[in-house]
Parts: C-alpha cells; sequence; structure tokens
C-alpha cells in the first residue's frame, strides 16, 4: 500500500525519514571494503579470484577475467538481431546527445592590453566504468557511460562488471560504444583494480558509475589515488502533479523506480488530495501484475509515498528540499514549471516522458546524483570524463600592465621570490610595496 501523508500534519521525525530516504552511508561497509581493497591492493589477480569466487561465481577462473574478441564475435551469434539493431539505435541516439555536447577547444580573450587569458578543454586520458550486473544485466548503462566517455575524448575506456551470468548484451553494448578494455571483476575488486592495477588490468585515472553501498563506498576509499564522478545510491524519483495528472501514469511511474531495489524509492508531490488517493488505488491495482512484486511491496514499506502539501508552491519547495534523482512534471504546462526547480538530477517535462524513456531511449545520461546530491552535483556528461587548463598570454606590454598588483599582493603575502619572478623581466628600479611599507611606518611613528 502506498502512504499518503499529509505534510502540515506529519511528525518532523517521518518527514526526515522521508527526505533522507535511503541515502548512502559507507560507515557500516567501510572497514569491510577497506579489507578487500587492501587483499586486491596486494595480490593483483589472485586477489580478483578470491574476491570474485566468494561473491559473484564460485567456478570462476582467471583465465575468463579478459573478454577477448571471439567472445564478442560469439555474443553477437547469441542475441537476437532485432535486439541487436534496438541497442544499435539506442546508443546511436545516446551518441548523438553526447557529442552535442563534446568540444575540445583552447579559447583566449583579451580583457587588459598585452593579456590574453582562458581555458583549454582536454579528455581525461583513462577512465574506468563500473558497470552493475549483480543482479541484472545492464547493458544500457554500459553504452551511456562508454558512448560519453568517448564523446569526450578518452583514448583508453575500460569497463568491469561482474561475472554473474553470461550477458551477451552487455558485451553487444560494451563493443559498439567504444570499449576498450572489459573485465569480469565488479563491486568493491573492481574499483580497487581499476585504481591501483594488477597484473591483468591497467590502473586508470578516473572512476565512474553507479552500484552498491560497496561498490559506492569503495569509489569513496579510493578517491585520491583516482578522481570519481559521485556517490550514486538507490534509485529515485518524485512526480511532481496537480489535479491535472493522470493517477494511472503516477502509479505506473513510482511502481518503476520502486522495482530496482527495496531502498529505491517513487513519492508523488501534490496538493490534489483527490490525486494522491487515486494514485494509492492504482499502484494496488497494478502491482497485482509486475514480476518484481516482492521487491516493489518493500520499497513501498521503506520509503515510497504519497505527499499532499497545502498549495503549489509549497510543492515546488518539497521537491527542491528532496532534490532528487530523477523528477517528473504532470501538468498541462510543464515548462513554465521548470525554471522554478533547482534541484533534480534528470528532468522529464509532460505526461508523456516517463523515466524509464530517460533510462533507456531519450540519449540523456542516466548516471545521476541521487539523495542531497543533486544539489551539489550533476549528471555524468562529457564534462565528467574532460578537464580544463587555465591559459594565459602575457606580452611585455601585458606584464607592465599587470606588474603593480604583483608587486603589492606578493608583498603582503610576503612572497618576495613572486616578485623578483616578474621584475627580472622588467628590471623596476623601485618596489612600490617597499615605498607603502615605509609610508604606513612613517604614518605610525610621526617625527
Amino acid at each position: 500500500m502506498l502512504r499518503i501523508y499529509n505534510w502540515k500534519k506529519t511528525d518532523q521525525k517521518t518527514k526526515q525519514k522521508i527526505l533522507q530516504r535511503s541515502m548512502i552511508d559507507i560507515s557500516s561497509v567501510k572497514e569491510y571494503a577497506e579489507r578487500w581493497i587492501e587483499i586486491i591492493k596486494k595480490e593483483g589477480d589472485k586477489g580478483i579470484l578470491k574476491y570474485t569466487r566468494e561473491f559473484d561465481n564460485k567456478n570462476f577462473d582467471l583465465k575468463n577475467l579478459t573478454v577477448g574478441k571471439s567472445e564478442i564475435e560469439q555474443a553477437y551469434k547469441k542475441v537476437n538481431p532485432k535486439a541487436v539493431e534496438v541497442i544499435k539505435r539506442q546508443i546511436s541516439i545516446s551518441r548523438q546527445n553526447a557529442m552535442s555536447k563534446a568540444k575540445q577547444e583552447t579559447i583566449l580573450k583579451s580583457f587588459i592590453p598585452g593579456v590574453m587569458v582562458g581555458y583549454k578543454i582536454t579528455p581525461i586520458e583513462s577512465v574506468g566504468l563500473a558497470v552493475p550486473a549483480g543482479q541484472v544485466p545492464l547493458p544500457t548503462v554500459m553504452q551511456i557511460l562508454a558512448v560519453t566517455a568517448k564523446a569526450a575524448g578518452v583514448s583508453r575506456v575500460i569497463a568491469c562488471f561482474s561475472p554473474t551470468g553470461d550477458y551477451p548484451e552487455m558485451l553487444i553494448a560494451a563493443d559498439l560504444a567504444g570499449v576498450d578494455e572489459i573485465y569480469r571483476v565488479g563491486g568493491i575488486a573492481g574499483v580497487a583494480a581499476m585504481a591501483y592495477g594488477t597484473e591483468t588490468i591497467h590502473p586508470v585515472l578516473k572512476i565512474v558509475g553507479p552500484g552498491s553501498i560497496y561498490t559506492q563506498a569503495a569509489k569513496m576509499l579510493v578517491f585520491g589515488k583516482v578522481t570519481i564522478d559521485m556517490v550514486a545510491g538507490p534509485s529515485e524519483a518524485v512526480i511532481l502533479a496537480d489535479e491535472s495528472a493522470n493517477p494511472v501514469f503516477c502509479a505506473a511511474d513510482i511502481l518503476a523506480r520502486a522495482e530496482h531495489a527495496p531502498d529505491a524509492t517513487g513519492v508523488l508531490v501534490t496538493y490534489s488530495k483527490e490525486l494522491a488517493k487515486a494514485t494509492q488505488k492504482e499502484v494496488a491495482r497494478q502491482i497485482k501484475y509486475l514480476k518484481r512484486k516482492a521487491v516493489i511491496e518493500k520499497s513501498l514499506h521503506n520509503y515510497s509515498c504519497a505527499i499532499v502539501v497545502k498549495n503549489w508552491q509549497e510543492a515546488i519547495d518539497v521537491t527542491n528540499d528532496y532534490s532528487p534523482e530523477h523528477l517528473e512534471i504532470l501538468t498541462d504546462d510543464p515548462f513554465a514549471v521548470l525554471p522554478k526547480i533547482k534541484n533534480a538530477g534528470s528532468i522529464f517535462l509532460g505526461k508523456y516522458a516517463p523515466v524509464a524513456i530517460g533510462d533507456y531511449a531519450s540519449g540523456t545520461n542516466h548516471i545521476l546524483p541521487t539523495g542531497y546530491w543533486s544539489k551539489m552535483v550533476s549528471a555524468v556528461s562529457v564534462e565528467t570524463f574532460q578537464k580544463s587548463s587555465e591559459v594565459q598570454y602575457v606580452t611585455k606590454e601585458g606584464l607592465l600592465n599587470l606588474e603593480e598588483i604583483v608587486d603589492v599582493v606578493s608583498g603582503i603575502e610576503k612572497l618576495d621570490a613572486h616578485w623578483n619572478s616578474v621584475n627580472i623581466r622588467i628590471n623596476k628600479k623601485r618596489r612600490l610595496w617597499d615605498m607603502l611599507k615605509n609610508s604606513k611606518s612613517e604614518a605610525r611613528n610621526p617625527k
């Protein structure tokens, strides 16, 4: 049963539970993740073998760690050609969207005579993709991460996933999206291997991807050795709706989030009591026909709900405070609402834009910040796989136009070598900072 909360009458403890939902707190698994990371660091491939046999495949052999070209060729033979065609179309759309944002450029502008400043965008040289496969294969995660990385210009893209099944679709998605190396290792071991390297897997500079609390804990623990994208927790969505919304759609979209996992979340936010009650009835009706009913029921019990507020402004305020991974706006004019949204990982406008379209088909990136993270960080994008260098070009005229600033500020900070590196080029006879110090001293000690 989907619970309905009158927000004004809901106690603070319950509100906090709803707003905080299943945010990732790695403290409960930190020591455990640290232990396995150390094993991978010390034992390399043998550590991977231990980890994989314990958690993913008791019969795993290291000869299967690296996915070879022949295995990819066999994968195409195992999958229905129509399914391959659909995956190709999915990747084509994702690539078009990613390429529309891709840029490797150097921009210089002049604000002061003799000085040009700007930036240079370059790709990160190597990245590792952590692709979940513990419960089900996720070729859509594989393709969106790889397509985006390649659009950014990354020369070496590797992907790691747990060998919990055959998953030929994962290999096809990786191949079509441009992954350079594929390895059958996931979770903590996959993250550790990509960060520190083993005999088989060479380390990367950045690790990107969703996963369980163990995967996310491992990402946080290797940060510093590598950089990471974000901490991506359980899937979640807010359906922000007015009285014009269809409760059948609202219920279906809540259930679509809830089927991910027991700690996933689907929340309806509305000022319409009638819509909340109708959605509640629809959830009860539709859940009967869904294969992952047992998982959905746990999610509905844990964090999913309907929130009824007093008016539209409060609905927007609650949504921004919640800062969801996915946000659906189900109103007659969603474009009028869009400027008021401050915090959301991905936004879906209109009644024909369920979150599943973003997950699978629209080409937008669906590796998104969860919990409160959308208040602070963005979805994975081309920029995730790039870095920006500041650039400046200075002529002698430009240096003469700027030297006074270096003169005084380096004096304040007592860093004389900084001033010397400028003055050695212009041979200024008397330093302004010395004159300022003397005048200040004279002001304090008048004769």
